[in-house]
């Protein structure tokens, strides 16, 4: 099996939905999960984030949203690239809670789980910071995963290789990068990391949008 399968169906599980043309409706028990996984490992950096996207896979357009309970109701926190900020809340899970968001008229949306980094780098990274970064993803993986996979089915894991960087526009390797790292279109992915090894700074001609695990296949 694809690895990159294995990869999306450690997000995907018992995340329980429904949509309907008017209103986009989950359940909080499957994020709790996840959000139980992040606290239990005290990462640094590593982190998972829930996003809405519509059927072009652009952030969905969030009009209004809520979590819901049979006797109360709370306001949805949510960015403008659509990532649900979601409390870690056992009380809601127990109540099972329901996420109910109101998206822009005509726009389907579905959800995305995307493991990122949570910090700002601004234009500049190290090749260190980037090393811990990648040993952060790969444990966070084997958390998400369950005792099922890691022990039985192993070989099945998806192998972190990486770090990749994205970026808003097209971008270039920086000056006195080596062949670690990669670049094409937006995006720049840096392998071979080492957290003994040298601590080069690469400083990029944009800032670094986000920071995403580079899973190999």
């Amino acid at each position: 099996m694809n690895k990159i399968l294995v990869a999306a169906g450690i997000f995907a599980s018992t995340l329980s939905l429904a949509a309907n043309a008017s209103e986009f409706v989950v359940s909080y028990d499957g994020f709790y999960d996840r959000l139980k996984v992040m606290s239990k490992g005290n990462y640094a950096s590593a982190d998972v984030g829930f996003y809405l996207i519509n059927q072009n896979a652009n952030p969905c357009t969030i009009e209004s949203g809520s979590i819901i309970t049979k006797t109360n109701e709370y306001p949805l926190n949510y960015t403008k690239t659509s990532k649900l900020l979601l409390p870690f809340d056992e009380t809601l899970d127990k109540d099972k809670a329901l996420i109910v968001v109101q998206p822009k008229a005509g726009e389907q949306c579905q959800l995305k789980l995307q493991m990122e980094s949570s910090q700002d780098y601004g234009d500049s990274v190290s090749l260190k910071q980037m090393a811990k970064l990648q040993t952060e993803f790969d444990d966070l993986i084997g958390r998400l995963s369950g005792f099922f996979m890691r022990t039985l089915f192993s070989f099945m894991m998806p192998e972190v290789k990486g770090v990749t960087l994205v970026f808003d526009n097209t971008v270039a390797a920086p000056m006195g990068a080596g062949d670690e790292i990669k670049c094409k279109d937006n995006r720049c992915t840096i392998e071979s990391l080492d957290v003994e090894g040298e601590d080069k700074r690469l400083t990029f001609s944009q800032p670094i949008k986000q920071v995403i695990p580079y899973i190999a296949k």
